[in-house]
């Protein structure tokens, strides 16, 4: 009796078994159905054909970062100085199995973005709030149209959104765990420099991710002597971090300074402060409307998601008292900065209708990590708190 009481796995960790199985089987046949997809067709997104496979064709002919006809003006070229990361990342791939020019192998690395994120989900949701309401992140995650078999944004296309998504999550993972070693601050700065290197508004998310890692530290000052002496790991750690990601910000800024400008919006040119203001506030009701209706009333793209996910938040906003305040907070202060960059450029924009349709739902996209950390900490405060059974609180933990 007592080898087969040791044999047999309790009944709570049975059950948890069964459901994370269940949710690694949904995850592992979406990626599945993304890598096979993407290994079997050409790309058929706009930008990734006209801008980021467009410029992976200059790099591979010349074997450069600066290829002729990108550092040359009298070149028509769309947005010659948007970061290359990508594209360099498809070179390698085609260089590697010596692919041919109408062939299209790196859409592979596209695709694998996406389990990559599950993972990165995963792992931050179930270290702050349970292995319950991770998996739940997770199958959430395998369910949104807009971020797998969307061809314009998602993992089956080859825009860089996804992949600078999770490298800012990535970062903001790693900054925000209370474990702190040398080697977290090291990889923060490597994914923070990534997501510089993969889009404009990569530098915006990366200083973002360092001001929410640096929002718990102001409260560990404010705390007692046990507090502070956390505080100098914790410091060390984001200066590692800032650290390395000045030092790719400026072999960035250099490699940039050789390519003349042009068939590019020019954004960082006019948008300043003065612009903003009042404009951010006055032009909001013109396209907020717009904005609502991207987000919620897209049942094809994000299959009613957000409207579960703000009754889930209202639900459990007691995440933001109590020990998970400071966490909370910085998690949100990390998904609103992608909005705010999008609410920044329709503010200054001549026709911001347009500019939202093509760009709103892929900044949702960029802030996907964070949203849905925020999604899973609400959903544990709301199986902690909630008239449930206690069967089921305890199965959460």
């Amino acid at each position: 009796r007592e080898r087969r009481g040791r044999r047999a796995a309790p009944p709570r960790r049975r059950t948890r078994n069964l459901l994370l199985a269940f949710v690694i089987l949904v995850g592992a046949v979406v990626s599945a159905g993304l890598l096979a997809e993407a290994v079997s067709e050409p790309p058929r997104d706009w930008d990734g054909r006209m801008h980021w496979s467009a410029q992976a064709r200059y790099i591979r002919l010349e074997g450069s970062v600066l290829p002729l006809a990108v550092t040359r003006g009298q070149w028509f070229i769309n947005h010659p100085r948007y970061p290359v990361l990508m594209p360099v990342a498809q070179v390698a791939v085609l260089e590697a199995v010596g692919a041919g020019e109408d062939e299209s192998p790196f859409r592979a690395v596209y695709a694998a973005f996406f389990p990559a994120l599950l993972l990165l989900l995963y792992d931050g949701a179930r270290r702050w709030s349970g292995w319950l309401p991770a998996a739940v992140a997770v199958a959430a995650a395998c369910g949104l149209r807009f971020l797998t078999f969307f061809a314009d944004g998602g993992a089956m296309s080859t825009y860089s959104d996804l992949p600078l998504g999770c490298f800012y999550g990535a970062a903001v993972i790693l900054l925000l765990r209370s474990r702190t070693t040398a080697a977290d601050g090291v990889a923060a700065g490597l994914f923070l420099g990534a997501a510089a290197l993969t889009k404009n508004e990569g530098t915006i998310l990366a200083a973002a991710a360092l001001l929410a890692g640096a929002l718990p530290l102001v409260y560990l000052w404010r705390g007692r002597r046990r507090g502070r002496q956390r505080l100098l790991w914790k410091g060390a750690r984001l200066l590692a971090a800032a650290a390395l990601f000045v030092a790719v910000l400026a072999f960035f800024v250099f490699w940039r300074a050789g390519i003349p400008n042009r068939q590019d919006e020019n954004y960082e040119g006019y948008v300043h402060l003065g612009s903003l203001w009042p404009e951010a506030v006055t032009r909001l009701p013109s396209f907020a409307g717009q904005i609502l209706a991207s987000t919620f009333l897209t049942w094809d793209h994000w299959t009613g998601f957000w409207w579960v996910y703000v009754l889930v938040l209202v639900a459990g906003r007691g995440m933001l008292v109590g020990r998970r305040a400071v966490l909370s907070r910085s998690l949100a202060l990390a998904a609103l900065a992608p909005l705010c960059v999008g609410w920044g450029a329709y503010s200054v924009s001549e026709g911001p209708g347009w500019l939202i349709k093509v760009t709103w739902e892929r900044f949702l996209v960029q802030g996907t990590v964070p949203l849905l950390l925020i999604f899973a900490l609400a959903l544990g405060e709301l199986l902690r708190r909630a008239p449930i059974p206690v069967k089921l609180a305890r199965l959460s933990q």
